[in-house]
């Protein structure tokens, strides 16, 4: 069952000394939890220092030396929607309210525009940006995109090749609240399985990333856990 399945991912993903362990062992493959959650650059939580810029390195994800000083350069833009982004504002709260289109427009922009940040996408930029706002700001990925994007009318966002990031990243922040608040108690029990400072885009952001690379060349469906144990 995909319920039992996603449960299982999450103990593991977030199963800090098991990771540890990984890490020291031959052929070891450990999960980037609590390397990535728990950085310490020593940067306050509207601010975004060289070290912060560099995160998405424990995602697997390495910003080439080009993208890093483009996104020195629009540090400024980028703090400028931390400090307009309440720090306890939950993604769905920004929702239901309607305030959630403008700060995922304005990172979307900064991508739109292809001389600001050349050699940055959207799963760098969202990485970086996550761990700050790790309640309204989701992870992006093409795994996330696969669960979320699609031809068919069961895909909450429909395929659209001339879609800017301004207008993309707004429609993944519905899509993906009304999944939290349509499921309510489905992830309540995904998240119990995680430490209490993992948020649930967190672990939303794990269970889209497993379910995309499992699907590989098989046509992607959109994220349905209606089947999850209640706790």
């Amino acid at each position: 069952m995909i319920a039992d399945r996603a449960a299982q991912w999450i103990r593991q993903y977030f199963d800090a000394e098991a990771n540890r362990a990984a890490a020291v062992a031959a052929k070891g493959r450990p999960y980037a939890f609590p390397a990535y959650d728990r950085m310490n650059t020593g940067s306050g939580p509207n601010e975004l220092n060289d070290g912060d810029l560099l995160a998405p390195v424990l995602l697997n994800v390495a910003p080439k030396l080009h993208a890093v000083l483009n996104l020195q350069a629009v540090r400024p833009d980028m703090e400028a929607v931390l400090a307009a982004i309440p720090p306890r504002l939950t993604l769905q709260d920004a929702v239901a309210s309607g305030v959630h289109t403008e700060p995922l427009r304005r990172i979307g922009e900064l991508l739109d525009d292809p001389a600001l940040l050349r050699g940055v996408g959207g799963t760098i930029l969202m990485k970086i940006m996550h761990r700050k706002r790790p309640l309204f700001l989701p992870l992006y990925d093409t795994q996330v995109y696969a669960c979320y994007c699609g031809p068919g009318a069961q895909y909450p966002i429909r395929k659209s090749p001339q879609r800017t990031w301004a207008e993309f990243f707004p429609l993944l922040g519905d899509a993906m609240a009304r999944d939290l608040d349509g499921q309510p108690h489905t992830w309540k029990a995904l998240v119990s399985w995680a430490p209490d400072d993992v948020s649930v885009l967190r672990v939303l952001d794990v269970v889209a990333w497993n379910l995309g690379s499992r699907r590989g060349m098989h046509t992607p469906e959109p994220i349905d856990l209606s089947d999850a144990p209640e706790q």
